[in-house]
């Protein structure tokens, strides 16, 4: 199965209604209904970070070596520090 795209991607140049309702349908295939005001924080979240998303996930990252033992609770450290 093939995952959704989101409405905003340029796949399909999605509207606001069609964007409410790709979260809708994502949110009640895990079982949440959202109110009207929670979808609009919702969409003002989008907003506001998608296209660090959208750019992030066209960023061509080959080449770029993995962090060393990467530890989630320090700073990211460049490859020289080990």
């Amino acid at each position: 199965m093939a995952a959704a795209r989101h409405p905003s991607d340029g796949a399909d140049g999605g509207d606001a209604g069609q964007a409410a309702g790709f979260v809708r349908g994502g949110l009640e295939l895990l079982g949440f209904e959202a109110s009207e005001a929670e979808l609009a924080v919702i969409e003002a979240v989008d907003g506001l970070y998608r296209p660090s998303v959208d750019a992030l996930i066209e960023a061509d990252l080959t080449g770029i070596e993995p962090e060393p033992d990467a530890d989630m609770s320090r700073g990211p450290r460049a490859p020289e520090e080990g």
